[in-house]
């Protein structure tokens, strides 16, 4: 009976290793980006932007809907220097408050590099923690065994469900608010960062930003807007003015009023199937076996 109920666990051992590595080669998670130019540009030109993001990298298609006033827009605007701006006295990029909930500038700053790839480091060593609980109990059958597997199964769950969608999010540079400090960041929060041609924060003039989340029925839910003075879209002799004091709509200068606002949504993909639905109907039989071992015992 011993030798069989061994055999037992290792057979629900093994089923754990296959599914954790299911899990892990699956799909993780699917990105659905929609940003919309609402003040300033004609016909308010749409940048569609998808993600699928696995254990090794990202898949990425962007799409634009009425290019062209987005196009003529780029071509338009002039590049405008930051020192130039501070000495009309507008207030430094990094001296500026972010508008939305708090400021996360510190976010992507911490992961030395790519928020996704420290994601993944972090998801492998949970699902190796749960494997790790999974062994100590199938071979010292106890409750706080078990209890400890069930603890680091709720952990890594914990772990894919939260940090894996903010790190997608801190890379897309959605999180920043559309300020890193250094004024390099893109005005539309990361939705026109993968063009040659975004246009960062310090090129704007009363620049205000804000950034609400939420959780709904297909994930996280991001939404971000932005609206300020394009100073790229004004003469020289024209900018100190709109610096100074904001154009009310007919006067001069309102004409660079450019407002964008952008939704993106971080889904789940197979992976939930795999780890939230298959592992715990595997440790749920893997628990029975133990209970069955410890009667007959």
């Amino acid at each position: 009976m011993e030798a069989g109920s061994s055999n037992r666990q290792l057979d629900a051992l093994l089923a754990a290793i296959v599914l954790v590595m299911a899990a892990w080669g699956g799909t993780w998670f699917e990105v659905k980006a929609v940003g919309v130019y609402t003040d300033g540009l004609q016909r308010e030109p749409t940048i569609s932007t998808q993600y699928i993001i696995d254990s090794d990298q990202e898949s990425f298609e962007l799409t634009i809907g009425n290019a062209t006033p987005l196009l003529l827009y780029w071509l338009q605007r002039e590049e405008v220097k930051p020192e130039a701006r501070e000495d009309d006295g507008e207030t430094p990029p990094e001296n500026r408050e972010i508008n939305g909930p708090e400021n996360e500038d510190s976010l992507r700053d911490s992961c030395s590099g790519s928020c996704l790839d420290l994601a993944r480091k972090v998801v492998s060593w949970s699902m190796l923690a749960y494997l790790a609980a999974m062994l100590y109990a199938a071979f010292r059958p106890s409750l706080l065994s078990r209890g400890g597997a069930v603890l680091m199964w709720f952990v890594s769950t914990v772990v894919i469900l939260s940090v894996v969608p903010l790190s997608t999010a801190a890379d897309f540079g959605i999180l920043d608010g559309g300020d890193e400090g250094d004024g390099d960041s893109s005005a539309t929060g990361g939705f026109d960062a993968t063009t040659d041609d975004a246009v960062s924060v310090d090129q704007f003039a009363h620049y205000e930003d804000s950034l609400s989340k939420d959780f709904g029925l297909e994930g996280l839910e991001l939404t971000y807007t932005s609206i300020g003075f394009d100073l790229g879209l004004l003469e020289e002799d024209e900018r100190p003015m709109v610096i100074e004091t904001p154009p009310e709509e007919g006067e001069a200068g309102y004409e660079s009023l450019v407002g964008f606002r952008g939704e993106l949504v971080i889904g789940p993909g197979s992976i939930v199937s795999w780890w939230f639905v298959l592992l715990p109907l595997m440790a749920l039989a893997f628990s029975r076996k133990l209970r069955d071992h410890a009667e007959e015992e």
